[in-house]
């Protein structure tokens, strides 16, 4: 269930950047500035780090299905969505640390919770068991 919650915040917050990238940074500086004082993010008209972002987020809503579908099975995967989410999240955590905008401190704390999500899964999902299937012997 937890997986599928995952694939479902990926899928919206991929297709949020794809088709308001903007929109996404202006919310946030809204944010912050009804938290604190926090500094502009920087503006960009790049468009390889937004279509970086909706990549990865591809990526993840995919590995958060293929372990959904089997969580036993592809257990490993959590860790690699762990240490995806660890690098984003300590990225931004150094970006904050230089330029205190808080889209920075935002994704630092969203994918450092992540990471214990996913590592809690992965915790938990050493615990299933396979059920055991007795066949009877014909005859």
């Amino acid at each position: 269930m937890t997986m599928w919650s995952l694939v479902g915040t990926f899928v919206v917050v991929g297709l949020l950047f794809l088709i308001t990238p903007d929109g996404v940074l202006h919310r946030l500086q809204q944010l912050g500035e009804a938290l604190g004082s926090f500094s502009r993010p920087p503006h960009s008209q790049e468009k390889l780090w937004l279509g970086l972002a909706v990549a990865y987020m591809t990526v993840i809503s995919g590995v958060a299905i293929v372990v959904a579908s089997d969580v036993r099975r592809y257990r490993p995967l959590l860790l690699v969505l762990a240490a995806g989410k660890a690098v984003s999240s300590l990225t931004c955590l150094f970006y904050f640390i230089e330029e205190d905008v808080f889209a920075y401190l935002a994704n630092f704390v969203v994918d450092g919770s992540l990471v214990g999500v996913a590592l809690a899964c992965w915790a938990l999902a050493g615990r299933v068991r396979v059920a055991a299937v007795s066949v009877a012997a014909p005859g």
